[in-house]
């Protein structure tokens, strides 16, 4: 134990000779005394949910009803999490709480549907509040979990059903996983149950490419398997359609058609670009081509199968972001007349103005489309100018490619050696036929003609 001491010199009266210092008695250190915050009533009531002690600390401290509690959740988010029904009914009927009040892209319904609580039935009563004061649903927290993703993770399924109407069921988060990976992954059966008699799509896979049957039979949940079957068929996008594998694939207008649809690797690029590579297999079972899909509007996306507004909203974003970046001349491919460029280079420039030929066509195509429709605003002068002058660039643009092509077919035969005209060749086999014949006829016509004059000489 801590003491404290103190110096000087004896007492007069004492017999003990004096050797420079003296230590007097120990004394007893006081007790500090344990600091208490002033709002720790208040925290500890809400965890509680003591209703009445919240209430007077509410009015003791003038604390805001939609400030942050210790810098961190708001006393009715606090309440939510907790699953305390009074507290979170008093603090939206008497104090006016905010319901839609977020911290760090977190909800009071979030943290409802995310609750410590294991009654069901305290939790739906909750989200029923939360949702009859005007509660956002489909708000997304920072890792894209909504509110009805969380609910079927907890195994809510009072709350789940409260949801399901309002929520689109196949919404994924930044892990690509939809609320029935969630409910498998906590082995919800009644929530898997629920979402499947809904219509839940069973084929969508995760960031992974798992399956929800083969995300269940990973985890050994064997019981979710009689609600999860695997699929007849799963479409994959066949490997050719990925990449440039071929030289038909570069330059596919001069060589036989193949299975691939003209430039549908750019289509592979473009969706890349937008983390919406899950909708390729769409364009890749309607054969879209690049210039098809460059001309698509809202109408075309959604009979092509993306039904989603949201989805075909974001692809006709890049598609505008593609015509809106700016194009230059210079980044076609040109050939010196005084080059080595042996034959397979010069056909890979030819296949490199032939794609770009492609692009400005479909960017004119989606800019007279889009004016027809006034989808573009009113034209001003001012932009007729730069139009006009766009189309003059395009037109010099135009004949260089020609001039360029031309000269490119320069290295080419006029006809192919092994090319066999076969009428040609039938027109000549009756012209040596006729000149044979009248051959023949000449010949006759000589001997009858001999033999006549012999006659009449005899």
């Amino acid at each position: 134990m801590a003491t404290r001491c103190t110096y000087g010199p004896p007492d007069s009266d004492s017999d003990e000779s004096y050797d420079g210092f003296v230590f007097s008695d120990q004394i007893q250190p006081k007790k500090r005394e344990i600091y208490v915050a002033p709002d720790q009533r208040l925290y500890d009531s809400l965890f509680t949910g003591d209703v009445t002690a919240v209430a007077e600390e509410i009015k003791s401290l003038r604390f805001r009803i939609n400030a942050r509690f210790r810098g961190g959740y708001t006393m009715l988010m606090h309440a939510c999490r907790e699953g305390h029904y009074e507290l979170v009914e008093y603090l939206i009927k008497e104090c006016s709480a905010s319901v839609n009040m977020n911290v760090d892209s977190v909800t009071a319904l979030m943290l409802a549907c995310d609750s410590t609580r294991s009654d069901g039935e305290i939790v739906e009563k909750i989200v029923r509040l939360l949702l009859d004061h005007g509660a956002e649903i489909n708000a997304a927290d920072q890792y894209g979990r909504t509110a009805f993703m969380y609910a079927c993770r907890g195994g809510f399924i009072g709350a789940v059903r409260l949801l399901i109407d309002h929520v689109d069921e196949n919404a994924v988060d930044n892990y690509g996983y939809t609320a029935l990976f969630h409910a498998i992954e906590k082995n919800q059966q009644e929530i898997v149950k629920l979402l499947v008699e809904n219509g839940i799509n069973l084929t969508m896979v995760n960031s992974s490419g798992y399956t929800p049957a083969q995300v269940a039979e990973f985890h050994g949940f064997n019981d979710l398997l009689e609600w999860l079957p695997r699929p007849k068929e799963t479409y994959l996008v066949p490997s050719n359609y990925l990449s440039y594998n071929s030289l038909s694939d570069i330059v596919p207008r001069i060589f036989l058609k193949t299975d691939c649809p003209e430039y549908f690797q750019d289509i592979n690029s473009i969706l890349s670009t937008i983390n919406m590579e899950k909708q390729l297999e769409h364009f890749a079972k309607a054969k879209t081509s690049l210039a098809e899909f460059l001309t698509m509007d809202a109408s075309k996306l959604k009979d092509v199968g993306i039904m989603l507004p949201i989805y075909r909203t974001k692809i006709l974003k890049v598609i505008l972001d593609f015509h809106l970046h700016h194009w230059t001349c210079k980044s076609i491919a040109r050939v010196k007349k005084n080059g080595t460029d042996n034959f397979y280079e010069i056909l890979l420039l030819t296949a490199n103005h032939l794609q770009h030929l492609v692009i400005i066509q479909s960017s004119l195509r989606f800019v007279k489309q889009n004016l027809l429709k006034n989808e573009l605003g009113e034209l001003t002068d001012v932009d007729l100018i730069k139009l006009e002058n766009s189309l003059k660039a395009y037109r010099s643009i135009v004949k260089d490619l020609t001039r360029t092509t031309e000269y490119l077919g320069s290295f080419s035969p006029k006809q192919n050696p092994l090319y066999i005209d076969y009428p040609e060749m039938l027109a000549e086999r009756k012209r040596k036929k006729v000149r044979s014949y009248f051959k023949y006829t000449i010949i006759l016509g000589i001997s009858v003609y001999i033999c006549f004059k012999c006659k009449w000489l005899l």
